[in-house]
């Protein structure tokens, strides 16, 4: 069942970023899923939390807390030692509900969201420019904000360039923040990075 599992989940992943998000759905609700044991949590954590993505990316913000709530529980449980190598324990449910405040169109819970999670803890270099990232969409959407939006952006390319080159909501903030910028140091960071993610010629 833990390989089946795993292929569905790949699957999964595949669909959502085709943006085929009923087709994503309906693979996940076809998984049986096995009673939860120390081996399998994380990934039982992972295909929770994934039913949550796949509202949140689908528009239905609404259907995404139940799954999330039920995944912090694996988690909480889980700890952040996975065995299976997924890396969902609580500290990335945290980061992940910083997504969903967004979705929601509430940057400033989502702000708070942020403050309250520890980066560091989290277990690969994307995920941790994803929470910097995430944390600077909300920064930038709050008035007196933008240096800090800015700073949030850089810290997330120098831990992962391509995270912040090529994902499609890094690239808009930048692009929502380019026309904003001063000719200061924060402005001519802002640029570079604007830059080298092709929005500048």
């Amino acid at each position: 069942m833990t390989t089946l599992g795993l292929a569905k989940f790949g699957s999964v992943s595949g669909l959502l970023a085709a943006g085929l998000f009923d087709l994503a759905q309906a693979e996940l609700d076809s998984i049986t899923l096995p009673a939860t044991t120390p081996e399998n949590a994380g990934l039982m954590c992972v295909l929770t939390m994934t039913h949550s993505m796949v509202a949140t990316l689908d528009k239905r913000p609404g259907d995404a807390a139940a799954p999330m709530e039920a995944a912090a529980e694996l988690a909480e449980r889980l700890g952040e030692d996975d065995p299976l190598g997924f890396g969902f324990g609580p500290t990335s449910l945290r980061s992940r509900w910083i997504s969903i405040a967004l979705e929601e169109d509430e940057p400033e819970r989502a702000m708070i969201i942020a403050e309250d999670v520890r980066p560091e803890r989290l277990p690969f270099a994307t995920r941790k420019a994803g929470y910097w990232v995430d944390y600077g969409r909300a920064l930038a959407r709050l008035r007196g904000r933008r240096d800090d939006a800015v700073r949030a952006l850089r810290r997330a390319e120098r831990i992962h360039p391509h995270r912040v080159h090529r994902d499609p909501l890094a690239r808009e903030v930048l692009a929502e923040l380019v026309p904003r910028s001063k000719q200061d140091a924060v402005g001519r960071e802002l640029r570079g990075m604007a830059y080298r993610a092709g929005l500048l010629g």
